[in-house]
């Protein structure tokens, strides 16, 4: 330390040392700890962020899976029907890699669960420290070594039950870091896998979000914004371009879809929409009810090879509310997810369409804000 060295000085609230030499990847450093002797240190930059740097958050297809290789999910996965749907609070978590080499945990509210972390079941709930994101945490890319390291007592990817040679049996097992290896890292993909015991292999599949094009806030279009139809996008039975029909739901065309950069979903209808009679006795605008009225923060996923946008959460929608899979509310029971076709996605407009059974097809057009 300046001016001497322990235990011979107390420890210091600080230490400055001189630098020498400084460039992109090392940083050279010298301190005078007294009686004639210099310490010189040489630093030099091990980790690679910006392959790494943003948002990510767990593929919807094939995002989680335990098997007995590295990247082998046959004993169990995320496919499985109804995971994606009933863990919905966990595939919303959100880990972002800083460009100055941090790491956080970001998972809002609630995440998913598990009974060693001190619930009676398997559930959604608020995070349980410390894997809360309350970590302090850092990571490390090695490409030549192909592994990341994420350093920080609670800090995770996927499970946080999954360490090195081991799965947790109680939160404070916490190890300071843990290290995966990186089966595949492409541009906005990356796949990651560990051994939690001898041929016990979890692998995690993230895809970045902070980069997606379908992030920001969307409305309906007021030009053929909704209608309905007797084939994908066709709305030749009825459709908002009949004059009067955007005035009377204006209350509706200033609702707001919001796809956030973590994979987040929220309905803004901004304190009123346009109610129809199932809902209020007669079609008008008035204050949004429940479930349909933004009180619950779904999650999005799009999948480019399917052509399809689905959106998770009880009463999470796009267009009318109604209009679910096979069939309209409330003939139906409200879903805890709703997936639409998308037949067209650039940067400023998507259209996307609902079967909702009988011949008949709704088509929405949204606008980015």
């Amino acid at each position: 330390v300046n001016g001497g060295e322990l235990p011979n000085v107390p420890v210091p609230d600080s230490v400055v040392y001189d630098v020498l030499s400084q460039d992109g990847d090392s940083l050279r450093v010298t301190i005078d700890v007294g009686g004639g002797s210099w310490w010189t240190y040489t630093l030099a930059r091990v980790n690679d962020t910006a392959a790494l740097a943003g948002k990510w958050r767990l593929n919807t297809d094939g995002g989680a899976g335990v098997g007995p290789a590295a990247g082998d999910i046959s004993w169990w996965s995320t496919d499985i029907d109804g995971v994606v749907e009933t863990r919905a609070c966990w595939f919303d978590d959100v880990v972002e890699f800083g460009p100055d080499g941090s790491f956080a945990n970001d998972q809002g509210d609630e995440t998913w669960l598990e009974t060693w972390q001190g619930v009676g079941a398997e559930s959604c709930g608020a995070p349980v420290a410390p894997h809360d994101g309350s970590a302090r945490a850092i990571f490390e890319y090695d490409d030549a070594a192909g592994t990341l390291t994420v350093h920080g007592t609670g800090a995770h990817l996927g499970l946080p039950r999954t360490v090195n040679g081991a799965d947790l049996t109680t939160p404070a097992e916490a190890p300071e870091s843990v290290i995966y290896d990186v089966l595949t890292l492409d541009g906005d993909n990356i796949t990651v896998t560990l051994e939690t015991a001898a041929g016990n292999w979890w692998t995690y599949k993230y895809v970045r979000v902070s980069n997606s094009p379908w992030v920001g806030n969307w409305k309906l279009d007021l030009n053929g914004g909704a209608g309905v139809g007797p084939a994908a996008g066709d709305i030749s039975w009825w459709s908002t371009d009949i004059d009067g029909v955007i005035e009377t739901r204006a209350c509706w065309f200033d609702d707001v879809f919001h796809f956030g950069g973590g994979g987040n979903f929220q309905n803004f209808q901004d304190g009123e929409t346009w109610l129809e009679d199932w809902q209020a006795g007669a079609e008008q605008c008035g204050a949004p009810l429940a479930p349909h009225d933004g009180s619950t923060t779904g999650v999005w996923r799009n999948d480019d090879v399917a052509g399809t946008l689905t959106i998770s959460g009880v009463g999470s929608h796009v267009g009318l509310p109604r209009t679910v899979n096979g069939g309209e509310l409330p003939n139906v029971p409200v879903p805890e997810a709703v997936t639409y076709d998308v037949l067209s996605f650039d940067l400023g407009a998507m259209t996307l369409t609902i079967d909702v059974g009988g011949g008949s097809w709704w088509t929405y057009k949204l606008a980015r804000e």
